[in-house]
């Protein structure tokens, strides 16, 4: 693993899920942010965990051993630069590639080779080699976020004809996924590298952000990460959402309190009794064991302040 070698001020093929929508840890306006935040000199954040240290340690291990079962007599895992694509900016860096000699490779789920899309794939040529190390149980197909996006990209970028996801499953097995470039996925990276491009000149040129739709409530936090100390007068439809979230929680409020009171005359049955039988039903109330932990100190923290998540809402006499 030769290290960060794109450029964060520009989309990287490996930010591609997040950008398009199928990552579950981050969005559009988290790709735009993370942009807008290296063009403004700000220091990367570091995200690196365990797992990735270990994914980055046996990245080498896991595309060897793809490239013998491939049958691939030539292969790096060295590759020390990044690529650019040659009319938009897209850029990646490859975990390795491997060079195919014409070879024709089957689907053969028992020998850990699936080829996606067709039953067969010639491996002509330099083909692009991505690692993935999951504890997720093993799949026929790798979600669109742990791999086949980001290889498209890569396709994309260096033009190569075919490649390989290789997803090491639980540290135990081996599997790997055979891709050729699907035209359409490559059209809506290619749509959607130019969009996110247009976002980040708009902001070079004029400072202001020119945010994708938010997602999610909690999207806006980080979008309006201030309150001024001011208030705006809202239309009528505001007053019918606020209802209707008032409305909503003292539904829920009643639904928590009868789960509460149910809980409650349960309880009062049960006794000391671990588990109880009533009808189709079986009730545990069990112990809950935790172990001994050492005494320890917080460390102190500075003041600081953030957007709050939830709305506060009541209502007043007109």
């Amino acid at each position: 693993m030769a290290g960060k070698l794109t450029d964060d001020k520009e989309m990287s093929a490996s930010r591609l899920p997040g950008l398009m929508g199928y990552s579950n840890y981050s969005t559009p306006n988290d790709e735009l942010q993370f942009s807008i935040n290296a063009i403004k000199g700000l220091e990367r954040p570091d995200i690196g965990n365990e797992a990735m240290g270990w994914g980055n340690t046996l990245e080498p291990v896991i595309l060897t051993e793809a490239a013998k079962r491939l049958g691939l007599t030539k292969f790096d895992v060295e590759i020390n630069q990044a690529f650019t694509h040659s009319s938009c900016k897209l850029s990646c860096s490859l975990d390795g590639i491997g060079y195919g000699d014409n070879q024709e490779i089957m689907h053969d789920p028992a020998k850990g080779i699936y080829v996606v899309g067709q039953d067969s794939i010639k491996l002509d040529g330099p083909g692009v080699l991505e690692a993935k190390l999951t504890k997720t149980m093993p799949e026929e197909t790798p979600h669109l976020a742990r791999g086949p996006i980001q290889l498209q990209g890569q396709m994309l970028v260096t033009n190569n004809m075919w490649g390989a996801v290789c997803v090491l499953y639980q540290g135990i097995e081996l599997r790997v996924f055979l891709f050729a470039p699907h035209h359409e996925t490559q059209k809506a990276i290619i749509k959607a590298v130019l969009e996110f491009e247009h976002k980040l000149q708009t902001y070079r040129e004029t400072g202001a952000i020119d945010w994708y739709p938010p997602a999610s409530s909690k999207e806006l936090d980080r979008i309006h990460p201030f309150a001024n100390k001011e208030e705006i007068e809202l239309d009528s439809a505001v007053a019918d959402l606020a209802q209707a979230i008032l409305s909503s929680k003292a539904t829920m409020r009643e639904v928590e309190d009868a789960i509460e009171e149910s809980e409650r005359q349960i309880k009062i049955r049960l006794g000391d009794a671990e588990r109880g039988r009533a009808g189709k039903y079986v009730i545990s109330w069990p112990m809950r064991n935790f172990k001994a932990a050492a005494a320890r100190t917080v460390a102190a923290k500075d003041a600081y302040s953030v957007r709050q998540s939830t709305l506060n809402i009541k209502e007043v006499n007109q």
